[in-house]
């Protein structure tokens, strides 16, 4: 079946809303072309959800597994991760441009974080990403987001649209210089992502 359908959404569906159908429409669009050489400029991914019976109370994650065609979302109840501890983990060959559903590279290297709750990919020198979030920085006033992520995700777009969030080179020994972060991705919007700074510790 992965091959068939070897992509992956993820949409935040709370209380009968969808979040970001806009992002996530055009990243199939993008995958499409890309992948597959394959344009529908006509498809609205709001139309196709909308087809479906789902929850309209409560927070689900909105699972859809794609190639060339659909498969029925699948709508899971969601709980935020808690996220105490990172640890530091170096791969220069990892490629997660397109959200895949097989995740065995990340998989591979989140079976390194020891103790830690989760790991921030360090790739080239360059921070990227965590396992399952894009991740800002704060320097005073403003936030910075890696330049070069693993996924370019759908709320970080939507962020660095806002003007929220700025794009900059993140060298792994530049951590020190930002006094906090925050963890997001399509599930966890900025305004309930957690601010820290002591309380998570990162490990080499």
């Amino acid at each position: 079946m992965m091959d068939d359908y070897p992509l992956l959404e993820s949409i935040r569906l709370c209380d009968g809303r969808f979040d970001l159908i806009e992002y996530h429409g055009k990243r199939i669009k993008d995958a499409w072309q890309k992948l597959f050489g394959y344009s529908n400029d006509l498809f609205s991914l709001s139309d196709y959800l909308n087809t479906f019976d789902f929850p309209v109370e409560g927070l689900f994650k909105c699972r859809l597994l794609y190639g060339k065609t659909m498969l029925a979302p699948e709508f899971i109840p969601y709980q935020k991760r808690n996220i105490e501890s990172l640890k530091l983990v170096h791969s220069n060959t990892i490629d997660y441009h397109f959200k895949f559903a097989d995740r065995k590279q990340l998989n591979d290297l989140f079976a390194q974080k020891e103790d830690c709750d989760d790991i921030l990919i360090i790739r080239n020198g360059l921070i990227t990403d965590t396992s399952f979030c894009n991740i800002a920085f704060r320097k005073g006033d403003d936030w910075f987001t890696p330049e070069n992520p693993l996924l370019a995700g759908v709320r970080r777009a939507s962020l660095l649209d806002a003007g929220i969030i700025r794009s900059k080179m993140i060298d792994f020994n530049m951590m020190g210089e930002f006094e906090s972060f925050k963890l997001f991705n399509a599930m966890i919007p900025w305004e309930e992502a957690e601010e820290t700074v002591l309380r998570l510790k990162f490990k080499v």
